[in-house]
């Protein structure tokens, strides 16, 4: 004998090999959306004990409960018919309820109007909306999203303010740094101020600018803007000690491993850490290298080897030849970096110290490419030399043919 456990906005209702009620536990008026929310948390409710304990088994060898739930069965271990039990979503009893949902609900005494139905289901829709608002990794892909919107917008007003300042002092411009150039400029009041302050900066002395002589107005309009650019500076280096409080506090594994910047840009990437958490290692891997992957199914192009995870160190700087045995190495130790983070949320020191020990032996391994390795790059380049070789005939045909044109004329 079979029976099947499900539950539905009014309980928790039993079926029998038929299909027909075999028993229910019904909610009280003022626990149903508490009770909703425990389900949604895979708890045990006392409905469901109640009713899984009371059922009237004929043979304790041969009779199954079949309960449709999300819960793993150990959960249920505590229970007097634990070994009869089986966790299987969906069962029969399942879908029976929800094809005839109306016709049971009447069957079982449930007599709620269509009106407090659909307030019941707001109130949990609100609940799971603010259950995920108040979700920590909501919070810092924000971060990391705004950390790459005020990169970019650095980068636009650097370049203006460096066309702009060079009038006035064009041997600034031998400043490297972005962010001393605009800290020079920003607290200083003009070019005389910042050789009499700053002159260390210089690679040479500078006696007198060839720049410019502006009027007060423009100084004070060129201080004010480069204010306003070390001010953004400033909100960069901030946003980056909070992604960093944040990455330790959910994701310390992924953090040892990647960095609190890279770490939070794949979790951005796709969204959460827990979505993060159910990807291979293979998909990790290339994740970010969208085109390239497209391009490689639409034209047959080499497939990339790496996505985001080339700004790892240890990716980004290894040779060519070991940059695909690294990357792999990386990303199966992401997946099991997330997944103890999201899982068991213990640190482990080892993902990351194991990484480096590999990355060490690949390298020692491989000091130099192979030789099917060398024979692609050859090959590789002979291509290229072919495809220019190819060019230049083209344009010398054509030249051949304008002369032959005017030799005709």
């Amino acid at each position: 004998m079979e029976f099947y456990i499900t539950q539905c906005i009014a309980g928790f209702i039993a079926f029998d090999e038929d299909l027909q009620i075999a028993d229910y536990k019904l909610f009280t008026e003022d626990e149903v959306v508490s009770n909703l929310i425990k389900i949604e948390e895979n708890e045990i409710l006392d409905e469901e004990i109640e009713l899984i304990n009371g059922m009237k088994l004929d043979s304790k060898d041969e009779d199954k409960i079949i309960i449709e739930t999300t819960k793993r069965k150990s959960q249920y271990k505590e229970l007097e018919n634990y070994e009869n039990i089986e966790v299987k979503t969906p069962n029969k009893g399942g879908e029976h309820l929800r094809s005839n949902i109306d016709n049971i609900l009447e069957e079982i005494g449930f007599s709620k109007s269509q009106d407090e139905i659909i307030q019941i289901y707001e109130k949990l829709a609100i609940y799971k909306i603010k259950k995920s608002s108040q979700e920590e990794d909501k919070l810092l892909i924000q971060a990391i999203n705004s950390v790459d919107d005020i990169d970019e917008s650095i980068s636009k007003l650097v370049e203006r303010i460096r066309d702009w300042y060079t009038i006035y002092f064009p041997e600034m411009d031998t400043i490297s740094s972005n962010e001393t150039y605009i800290k020079l400029i920003a607290e200083s009041e003009n070019r005389e101020d910042i050789l009499e302050n700053y002159m260390e900066h210089f690679s040479e002395e500078i006696e007198e600018s060839t720049g410019a002589d502006i009027e007060e107005d423009d100084l004070l309009m060129l201080k004010s803007f480069a204010e306003s650019i070390y001010s953004l500076q400033k909100s960069r280096k901030e946003l980056e000690t909070y992604i960093d409080t944040k990455m330790e506090a959910i994701a310390p594994n992924l953090r040892d491993l990647l960095g609190s910047t890279l770490g939070a840009k794949l979790i951005a990437h796709i969204g959460s850490i827990k979505r993060l958490a159910t990807y291979p290692a293979s998909v990790i891997q290339i994740m970010g290298a969208e085109k390239a992957i497209f391009r490689h199914l639409k034209t047959g192009e080499r497939p990339p080897k790496h996505g985001l995870i080339f700004q790892h160190p240890s990716v980004r700087g290894a040779k060519w030849w070991n940059r695909g045995k690294i990357a792999r190495n990386l990303a199966l130790k992401i997946t099991l970096a997330v997944r103890k983070d999201v899982f068991s949320g213990e640190y482990d020191p080892s993902i990351a110290e194991d990484y480096l020990k590999k990355v060490e032996q690949i390298e020692k391994e491989n000091p130099f490419p192979k030789k099917t390795s060398q024979k692609r790059a050859k090959e590789r380049k002979a291509e290229k030399d072919k495809g220019k070789g190819k060019s230049k005939k083209y344009k010398g045909s054509k030249k051949n043919k304008k002369n032959k044109k005017k030799r005709r004329k």
